[in-house]
């Protein structure tokens, strides 16, 4: 029998570490090195496996994308090409934290961005793959994203563009479950229920032993919908998922207007884009090089003495 692994997608500050947590009060493992919880980010826990995260950060960087890169739609399948050198990784990780179980989830909202590669590595390791994509109002996620980043609202239209259609779109072929964050905080239980149903799989346990999820996570309140061509794609595609049916064409529709979108921005923009992120990557790996170096290690007592001096002059 082959073993399940839940995999949470779907735009960042769209309760995906909700329902992640609640996977977890119902027995689903969801990793070993997990993140703490954040006081005013996410204070029940992100649920995050603190080394996919790392992994998936590697990957982007080899992409020269980021969590937050505004034309980060990714929707083909070059992309499991263009990353199979860190194939053995990923099937390493999945082997340290995950041998053995039968039933057990990941959670981390980039890997949304590269599904084409974490799907094939999956399914090497002859695991069944079950995507549950978390879907959020597009103004709702602006209004966390702004408090908690201060992204303007274009910014935070394209993210949840980026997200939405490449959670959908990657997950698409292996009947992923759709679900509405507003569901999720008005029945949890019924919502663990559904997710468990549509994919065939027993816990053992039918609810948590106390609800997990807390109506006063959405503490964004209904804002007016400005009449902006991004805001107005995203709420016709927010629309289409949240249907119980996809309007499939309709969807294809909304897709091929924002390739038609991206398209238009200015090809100075995005080589500008990559050199900013080349010149990061750079900078990150010689950091981590020096860090980890003989020389950094002798000197650091040395450098925590200068610094204690330096406070006292």
């Amino acid at each position: 029998m082959k073993p399940n692994a839940i995999v949470v997608i779907g735009m960042h500050r769209s309760g995906t570490s909700a329902v992640s947590g609640l996977l977890s009060e119902l027995g689903v493992f969801m990793g070993s090195s997990l993140f703490a919880p954040q006081k005013g980010v996410n204070e029940k826990g992100f649920f995050e496996n603190s080394l996919l995260v790392d992994l998936n950060d590697r990957l982007l960087d080899e992409q020269l994308l980021s969590w937050d890169h505004p034309l980060a739609l990714c929707i083909n399948s070059d992309v499991a090409d263009s990353l199979a050198g860190y194939k053995a990784q990923a099937q390493h990780l999945l082997d340290k934290d995950y041998a053995k179980i039968t039933l057990w989830g990941m959670k981390d909202p980039r890997t949304t961005l590269l599904l084409p590669f974490w799907k094939e590595v999956l399914d090497s390791k002859g695991i069944k793959i079950n995507f549950v994509l978390m879907l959020r109002s597009p103004m709702e996620v602006h209004g966390s994203l702004k408090k908690r980043d201060g992204f303007s609202i274009n910014k935070s239209m394209h993210l949840w563009l980026n997200y939405t259609l490449s959670g959908y779109i990657g997950a698409k072929g292996l009947n992923p479950f759709i679900l509405k964050y507003q569901d999720l905080l008005n029945t949890p239980d019924d919502s663990a229920r559904k997710i468990f149903e549509h994919f065939e799989i027993s816990t053992g346990q039918n609810t948590p032993k106390q609800s997990f999820i807390d109506k006063k996570l959405k503490n964004q309140k209904a804002v007016e919908v400005p009449n902006k061509p991004l805001v107005n794609l995203a709420m016709e595609v927010f629309e289409i998922l949240s249907s119980d049916v996809v309007d499939e064409a309709r969807l294809a529709e909304s897709v091929n207007e924002y390739k038609v979108y991206l398209a238009s921005l200015s090809g100075v923009l995005s080589e500008h884009l990559n050199a900013v992120k080349t010149e990061e990557v750079y900078f990150k790996r010689h950091f981590l090089d020096a860090y980890e170096s003989i020389w950094w290690k002798l000197s650091w007592p040395l450098k925590k003495i200068e610094s204690f001096l330096r406070t006292k002059c």
